[in-house]
């Protein structure tokens, strides 16, 4: 039985400056005799242009004096064509025809004249095999993102640093995207309707991030009735609830993992165990564009590493009220957040008699509020912003045999303050459109003034084919860790990162979407490790071997260590992106490769000249493909990825010294792994029962991930030995999908 669509379109007329025949039609798409609205709705005119409903069902069309109808289509529902009547208050559209009759329509949303973004829906990624259904760790599969050691977690995008990413849920930034080990990521991807990634060049709406930004979009709950969801998993399980509360809807997810408890039969005793929490309440009242619709959310991520003597808990918690308000060709949106970080480390003693329980803590509170005005015009937009964010912390809280009392008189306090705004003209409808922007900043952290201007450009040389180019510069304040009074730099100023690209993407014959991305960067100011001149400090001993740089760069910006750094450095990385995807009927084929090379300075009074940096990858191959058979799908994934640099280090047996060569002047093999997926489903009246099993490095190759100085066992020369990756890994588990 088709689902059949009522669409309300009011229509009102707009003159356009430059054409007094052509008007503006406004509508929403929605459930016929519901007020449910449908989002991904195409609406099409008889030129071939297209909208795309948002998720209210609201849509924006110009159209010209040779339509005369428009057309509206949406997966699983019926098409609906109606004649365009000036001036008409409402249309009901009743679904044409009945049966069984599926539409699958493919499209693209009205170009934003943006830089390539890389995006996944929730169904692609549970088509990649490797990411275990996860949305972060899919991520991993496209262009410009570079693989981290034993596939943890951690989003390097173009070669900067992990602290020069930003990633953001719903216009809300988060400290830590992956749990402990960077088994899943924070946020469950059945509560998110798309991941998109912005390796560099985004605009002036965005700012403190030198590299680029992920960000992630929350669906919108069902109002029509309660559903219920989740998964069993060899790590964790979840489970999930929607439907209708107080004139609105609610989405719940709880996540709980018990792998600690799988593996501590069989490790030593006394041994760390990792283990997490994280939980979601999202909420959605209201209609755009009568009151406006708000979203009030509360999301926190909780993981723990312990033993039986030993702890070390970081937990983040963000609280939010999301709101969007749309009068005709103008938008609003404000959204005031605050949460608490906290990095706790807990030793219960019991070594020896007598011993008491300490544990010390430096708790971070954080709060903002981002606000946007968009003002749409025949000629383009008008769009412009303020954005407000204060810090508080803490100082550092020791706590000895039940006796609080406190480490530091350290506390930090600040408020960065950003002003944006930006315009788009387009020519010829949209063959050609530019975007000019400026992001003005105060950092209340060091005092400084930035201001970081911003260009987009796009030209549509063919229907199918577009040139995209970008350029820009992006200042990103230290973190309070790094400015702190006692063991930071107080002196510290922020990086600075000048962004240039230039790419083209195209539509294939058999519906293949292809891009092709050159970039540039070049940073200057990077903080790096340098000796505290203070009285009583000691110098940094060097840490360039093994893997201790790179999960030193990992972490440093999520747990947040005072460390004492000079903004001597400087950064540069270029590259190539390339990107082939075609995702139809049965078959999913992803093509991506990186070819970038990324180099860094460090302190001149050490070392001179550039360096490789810690997770420069020259070449990166993903090729990822599935096809739906009756029941099952199927899929393989495979990775060659260059390996990552180190510094070779060795020992003077006559005098005992350690010396180190040319620092990250070596390279680690090649890493090479194929990854195997298979789901199964059962279709039942209330949803899909899903088993998968997720296969990582199912040839079982043991690749090198580091190499550190070490002894031969049986000389008792010195030597380099090698860190073994992962074995095969299964991600096993069961999926119950309510019906949508």
């Amino acid at each position: 039985m088709i689902a059949r669509i009522t669409a309300a379109l009011l229509v009102l007329p707009a003159m356009v400056a430059a054409d007094s025949k052509r008007i503006v039609v406004r509508g929403t798409v929605v459930r016929e005799g519901t007020p449910t609205p449908i989002a991904g709705a195409s609406v099409l005119t008889d030129r071939g242009a297209i909208a795309v409903t948002d998720v209210d069902g609201y849509f924006a069309i110009e159209v010209g004096p040779e339509d005369r109808e428009l057309t509206i289509v949406a997966t699983g529902f019926g098409t609906k064509t109606v004649k365009i009547i000036p001036g008409a208050n409402r249309i009901d559209l009743a679904a044409s025809g009945g049966g069984s009759e599926v539409i699958e329509v493919s499209g693209k949303a009205p170009e934003e004249t943006k830089p390539l973004s890389y995006q996944l829906t929730v169904d692609e990624i549970r088509s990649i095999p490797g990411a275990g259904n996860d949305i972060l760790r899919a991520a991993t599969v496209l262009p410009g993102v570079a693989r981290i050691p034993f596939s943890f977690g951690g989003l390097v995008l173009r070669g900067t640093s992990p602290r020069d990413t930003a990633v953001y849920l719903d216009g809300i930034e988060v400290p830590i995207a992956f749990h402990f080990g960077g088994i899943t990521s924070f946020y469950p991807s059945g509560m998110l309707s798309d991941l998109t990634v912005t390796a560099g060049g985004y605009d002036s709406s965005y700012g403190r991030a030198a590299g680029g930004l992920v960000t992630l979009t929350t669906r919108e709950p069902r109002t029509d009735r309660w559903r219920m969801g989740g998964s069993i998993g060899l790590f964790d399980s979840n489970v999930q609830a929607e439907g209708p509360w107080k004139q609105g809807g609610v989405l719940i997810g709880l996540r709980r993992s018990y792998l600690d408890r799988i593996v501590d039969p069989f490790i030593e005793e006394d041994a760390p165990l990792p283990s997490y929490w994280d939980f979601q309440i999202r909420t959605s009242w209201g209609d755009t564009r009568k009151r406006g619709r708000i979203n009030p959310m509360i999301f926190s991520s909780i993981d723990r590493v312990a033993s039986n003597d030993i702890a070390l808990t970081s937990l983040f918690v963000r609280i939010a009220a999301p709101y969007k308000l749309q009068r005709g060709p103008t938008t609003l949106q404000i959204t005031p957040w605050f949460g608490t970080n906290r990095l706790t480390f807990t030793d219960k003693g019991g070594e020896f008699e007598g011993d008491v329980e300490e544990s010390f803590s430096r708790p971070f509170y954080p709060g903002g509020v981002r606000s946007e005005l968009l003002r749409d015009y025949t000629w383009g937009h008008l769009r412009g912003g303020l954005e407000l964010e204060s810090g508080y912390l803490s100082k550092t809280q020791i706590n000895v045999g039940g006796e609080d009392e406190f480490g530091g008189d350290a506390t930090l306090s600040w408020t960065d303050v950003a002003l944006w705004g930006e315009t788009r003209w387009k020519l010829d409808g949209e063959r050609f459109a530019i975007k000019p922007g400026v992001r003005l900043e105060v950092y209340g952290l060091t005092g400084e003034l930035v201001v970081d201007p911003r260009l987009n450009i796009h030209q549509k040389l063919t229907p199918n084919i577009t040139l995209r180019q970008a350029i820009g510069r992006y200042h990103q304040p230290p973190t309070p860790g790094d400015v702190d009074p006692t063991s930071g730099n107080p002196a510290l100023d922020s990086s600075v990162t000048d962004q240039v690209s230039l790419g083209v993407d195209t539509i294939l014959p058999r519906e293949i979407f292809a891009s092709f991305t050159g970039f540039f960067n070049y940073g200057t100011g990077i903080g790096v490790k340098a000796r505290d001149p203070r009285p009583g400090s000691d110098a940094p001993e060097p840490n360039l071997g093994g893997l201790g740089p790179t999960f030193e760069l990992l972490l440093e910006k999520q747990l947040g260590f005072a460390v004492y750094r000079e903004g001597i450095g400087r950064a540069r990385s270029y590259g190539l992106e390339v990107l082939m995807k075609r995702n139809v009927g049965r078959w999913f084929t992803l093509l991506s490769y990186t070819l970038a090379k990324s180099d860094r300075t460090d302190d001149p009074r050490v070392l001179l000249g550039w360096r490789a940096f810690e997770l420069d990858q020259r070449h990166n191959l993903q090729l990822a493909a599935s096809v739906q058979l009756t029941k099952w799908r199927l899929g393989a994934r495979l990775q060659v990825v260059s390996g990552n640099p180190y510094t070779e280090e060795t020992i003077d047996l006559a005098t005992q010294e350690f010396r180190s060569g040319v620092p990250f002047g070596s390279r680690l093999p090649v890493f090479l792994s194929i990854d195997l997926r298979a789901d199964r489903r059962w279709h039942r009246c209330w949803g899909d029962i899903v088993f998968y099993i997720d296969i990582q490095n199912a040839a079982n190759r043991r690749n090198i991930e580091g190499r550190e100085l070490g002894f031969n066992e049986f000389t008792g020369e010195p030597e380099q030995q090698d860190l073994r990756g992962l074995p095969i890994i299964p991600f096993i588990g069961v999926e119950f999908r309510p019906l949508i």
